[in-house]
């Protein structure tokens, strides 16, 4: 039998760091729950295609261009493979992240 996972539950924020529990993970895909009170990330250049979901809170999405996006609980974003970007803010975010692995786009 598979394992049950609610993403509503069992949330935990930390000041100290964000909170990422991997839901999924195979050769090709990979899905994490990632728990944020306020933290500001570094910027990312990834490798795989990024589906983000936020589920609870606020946020923005900045990118190394300069572009903001500012997403409210229920929006969705796609980021492309090396489209380099950062969390520059955040309140109480409950995030599901979804990554298509290189390769495999």
């Amino acid at each position: 039998m598979k394992k049950l996972f609610n993403i509503f539950k069992n949330i935990k924020f930390s000041e100290e760091k964000e909170i990422e529990e991997k839901i999924y993970e195979d050769d090709f895909l990979k899905i994490v729950r990632t728990m944020s009170l306020n933290q500001v990330t570094d910027f990312y250049d990834q490798d795989e295609l990024e589906i983000v979901f936020l589920l609870q809170g606020s946020a923005e999405i900045e990118y190394d261009n300069g572009k903001i996006i500012k997403l409210e609980k229920g929006d969705s974003i796609v980021i492309r493979p090396n489209e380099i970007h950062r969390v520059k803010w955040q309140e109480r975010a409950l995030w599901l992240c979804i990554f298509k692995k290189v390769g495999n786009i």
